[in-house]
């Protein structure tokens, strides 16, 4: 994942409470704002707010080529 990809993230309403636990989540997309390897923290922006999310719950939706088109 790259900076400016759109990506879809697990927002959770309800969190597991233990790892055999899924606990009740929703999906949304955003745009990938930056993402630390050594962390495994994505910053997103959605809805003009940022969230920092564990990387396992992103998924890549668009990959962000570069190029501008006007």
């Amino acid at each position: 994942m790259t900076k400016g990809d759109i990506v879809r993230f697990k927002k959770y309403t309800v969190h597991p409470k233990d790892r055999n636990d899924c606990g009740v989540f929703n999906w949304y997309k955003g745009i990938l704002v930056e993402y630390k390897t050594w962390e495994k923290i994505a910053t997103i922006l959605s809805d003009e707010k940022v969230h920092r999310v564990a990387a396992r719950d992103v998924q890549l939706c668009i990959r962000y080529d570069g190029n501008e088109t006007s």
